[in-house]
């Protein structure tokens, strides 16, 4: 029971120091968990939405350095743009534009129109 506590202690200790290195680890689960979902498919490694999203999340908590130290699978500009579009996707409004461009004109009005000329 006291190991246990000890452990406990020390991973805490370990986690406030260096939070950095956690959020490394974090990701380069994710990049594995990744690479099993693709290991029985093609030599390249092809990804849905829901697993750039994944990735890109997680990546953009890591500095910068830390980001291009861990990175083995894609580059980082790659990453990065994933995040990109990711941000630029969720506040575009297009989800909310229901009918898009100018109001269609009334066919009351098209009568008139029309026999003005």
């Amino acid at each position: 029971m006291k190991q246990r506590l000890w452990i406990t202690l020390i991973t805490c200790l370990a986690y406030c120091i260096d939070r950095g290195l956690w959020k490394a680890i974090d990701y380069l689960k994710e990049q594995v968990r990744v690479l099993q979902g693709q290991r029985e498919k093609n030599k390249r490694i092809l990804l849905n939405n829901h697993q750039r999203v994944r990735l890109a999340a997680k990546a953009k908590r890591l500095a910068r350095r830390l980001l291009e130290d861990t990175t083995a699978l894609f580059t980082l500009d790659t990453i990065l743009g994933w995040y990109r579009r990711l941000i630029a996707q969720r506040y575009d409004g297009s989800k909310d534009c229901r009918n898009p461009g100018r109001p269609r004109i009334s066919q009351e009005i098209t009568d008139l129109l029309i026999q003005f000329k």
